[in-house]
């Protein structure tokens, strides 16, 4: 089973993708847009609120998007996008082949089996399999509330590495990079945002562990300006190489 953003579905525009500079978003965008330059159709695996098959159907393609959230694809459809499949990524509705290319953006470390996953969208995609899989340096309180998490008995059970550690187990078709920047974090702002457990990995943590991690963050981090380095790249696997990995 895939994790459902339901609950978070009329707050995930404004808390995910919203601070990443105009230009790199659109560096993003373009570089994915050429990697689909031989696709007409495209599957939008865990489409959300439609943020990129809103773009990829403007730009032309034929895309269907699927994921397990009515409140996430109601979103969606609200931007325009009308091609919609709730389905699972582990079991996609689809036959082999059906689509030219698929995008898969921050899926992987929701899911139960990742690696089912990766096979069953190489199975359905005919020619590229499309995220961001850039890296980051510096200050994260998600990476440290999720190393508090395990210290205290609670690691998480999914793939937490998600498309980057895709990348770095099945070589890519190509990888692009789409900017480099630097961010100044507030972080009692990042760590209170944390309270109100709107990111998937507290969803399943104990209430007094929660606040316990919370406590930790604010001992370390409370009153300090910190730093951040992201480095957005597109990645493109071949989806042949998808369906054979075995680990």
């Amino acid at each position: 089973m895939t994790v459902s953003f339901d609950r978070v579905a009329h707050i995930y525009d404004a808390t995910r993708w919203s601070g990443i500079p105009v230009p790199v978003m659109e560096k993003i965008l373009n570089a994915m847009k050429e990697g689909f330059r031989n696709c007409q159709s495209i599957l939008d695996v865990g489409v959300g609120t439609g943020r990129f098959a809103q773009y990829f159907n403007e730009s032309g393609f034929a895309v269907v998007g699927v994921d397990v959230s009515l409140s996430m694809m109601k979103q969606a459809q609200a931007k325009g996008v009308r091609d919609l499949v709730r389905a699972d990524g582990h079991y996609l509705p689809f036959r082999d082949g059906s689509f030219d290319g698929s995008l898969m953006i921050h899926v992987l470390h929701l899911v139960k089996d990742w690696v089912w996953v990766v096979r069953e969208v190489g199975r359905v995609t005919k020619n590229v399999l499309i995220s961001e899989a850039g890296d980051i340096e510096g200050f994260s309180a998600r990476q440290r509330y999720l190393e508090l998490r395990a210290e205290m008995g609670y690691p998480l059970d999914r793939f937490n590495d998600a498309e980057l550690g895709l990348r770095r187990l099945i070589r890519p078709k190509f990888v692009v990079p789409a900017g480099d920047y630097w961010t100044e974090v507030d972080a009692d702002d990042e760590i209170n945002s944390f309270e109100s457990r709107k990111s998937s990995v507290m969803w399943d943590v104990p209430d007094d562990v929660h606040s316990a991690i919370m406590k930790r963050l604010r001992t370390e981090y409370g009153g300090k300006k910190l730093r951040r380095r992201d480095m957005p790249e597109v990645v493109g696997w071949d989806p042949a190489h998808l369906r054979a990995y075995k680990p």
